[in-house]
């Protein structure tokens, strides 16, 4: 059996999602392809709507090798994890013949750093975080929030601060 071309996995992946191919997303498909292929840079700019997110993720999930696709949000970073990648996999999967697998990766500020809440490094030199476990009373918001994180750190597996629920406050967080 022969390899699915670029439209016609395009095609599929549209289609899943309920809608129609763009001229330009056919554009920028092939220019996405063509540049993994080449190794090169590409820059692409389209409006909202035009079919950006299949456009580059259709030639990516078809070129086999590890892709990485960043985003300027984290709500696009969800959006292409929650709803996008997976229906745009179940598509291809047929026409590929393998599932290709995705996972998202946040930059370090979105994740629990066991070395600071362990060893105390303060984010900011004047509030250190040993200070804070033990100047701030656990009455406290700050000092509440502190436990806490204390104690999630132990049951998290990924330290993703979107997992912890209730959040924390922002300086909190900053302390580690």
């Amino acid at each position: 059996m022969t390899k699915p071309s670029l439209p016609e996995l395009l095609h599929a992946a549209v289609t899943a999602v309920g809608g129609t191919e763009r001229p330009g997303q056919v554009t920028m498909a092939e220019a996405v392809a063509e540049a993994i292929d080449d190794g090169s840079h590409l820059l692409v700019q389209a409006g909202t709507g035009t079919g950006k997110s299949l456009g580059y993720l259709v030639p990516a999930l078809a070129h086999g090798e590890r892709v990485v696709v960043a985003t300027a949000t984290l709500a696009l970073q969800r959006q292409l994890v929650e709803r996008d990648l997976p229906r745009t996999v179940d598509s291809l999967h047929p026409l590929l013949r393998r599932r290709p697998e995705f996972a998202m990766l946040k930059g370090r500020s979105n994740y629990l750093c066991l070395h600071r809440l362990h060893e105390g490094v303060p984010q900011d030199e004047e509030e250190g975080l040993f200070d804070q476990f033990e100047a701030a009373a656990p009455t406290s918001k700050l000092g509440q929030d502190l436990l806490r994180l204390r104690d999630w750190s132990d049951e998290t597996e990924t330290g993703d601060r979107d997992n912890l629920t209730p959040g924390v406050s922002d300086r909190a967080w900053a302390q580690v």
